[in-house]
């Protein structure tokens, strides 16, 4: 009888120390309207769900320490998704998915985090059929393999842009790294749909290929009956990829 007892009480006790702690709050109506996760500092650690007034869920995700660190998901009020995507120090990471009140994929955007800036990267929009619209849309497609030899290799992008100027150049910068100590920054002008460029297997094993595609655009906007001005603007597109290094006999 006493080992049960002792049993008992180490399961209570197992209880007590899980026991998890909200912040709720309520529409006039009685519905819950915020129903948040908090640990023993009052720190948003676990669930965060905000609701609509009429009791359907609106938003979800979770905390870590106070800052989201899980995917972050929006409703529509007929329950369909509207917005999903991972967030990482409370901003968007990574491809986010944005949805019609139907349920059908609207817009397809990965943003980054360049110099404590949310840049966005790349956008693809999907009409109501499902099909990508490409005058709207920017967007590229890597084609480097998995595996690279040693040495020189060549790569390939595909290249989908909207923008419509008076002229524009094309480039993509690397940091190719060639020895230990020595890391470049090689650029290749790019030409029509010649999208071809350099990438070095600096050693045998994984290595990372960074770079980013640069359009370097030329617009001249009319100010007047006889006058205009010239504009030259850079938009950038950022890439990486790991990728594995065989010896050239292999």
């Amino acid at each position: 009888m006493k080992k049960n007892l002792f049993l008992i009480l180490i399961i209570l006790t197992f209880i007590s120390c899980r026991k998890e702690n909200y912040v709720t709050e309520f529409y006039p109506n009685g519905n819950i309207k915020l129903k948040v996760q908090i640990d023993k500092d009052s720190i948003q650690n676990g669930t965060y769900e905000e609701f609509y007034e009429n009791g359907k869920l609106k938003s979800k995700t979770n905390y870590v320490n106070g800052k989201i660190s899980d995917s972050l998901i929006n409703f529509y009020e007929n329950g369909n998704i509207k917005e999903n995507g991972i967030l990482k120090n409370n901003f968007q990471n990574g491809w986010w998915y944005y949805y019609r009140p139907n349920g059908k994929l609207k817009e397809k955007t990965e943003w980054l985090l360049i110099n404590d800036s949310l840049h966005k990267n790349q956008s693809i929009y999907i009409d109501q059929n499902g099909k990508i619209n490409y005058e709207n849309s920017s967007f590229f497609e890597l084609k480097i393999p998995d595996t690279i030899q040693l040495g020189k290799n060549l790569a390939k992008f595909d290249y989908y842009s909207n923008f419509n100027v008076y002229k524009k150049l094309m480039y993509v910068v690397v940091k190719n790294q060639y020895l230990e100590n020595e890391i470049k920054l090689d650029t290749f002008g790019i030409k029509e749909n010649d999208l071809w460029f350099g990438i070095f297997g600096y050693k045998k094993g994984k290595q990372i290929i960074k770079g980013q595609i640069v359009e370097e655009l030329y617009e001249i906007k009319n100010i007047g009956n006889d006058s205009a001005i010239g504009t030259v603007s850079n938009h950038k597109k950022y890439f990486e990829k790991e990728v594995y290094i065989l010896d050239k006999n292999n």
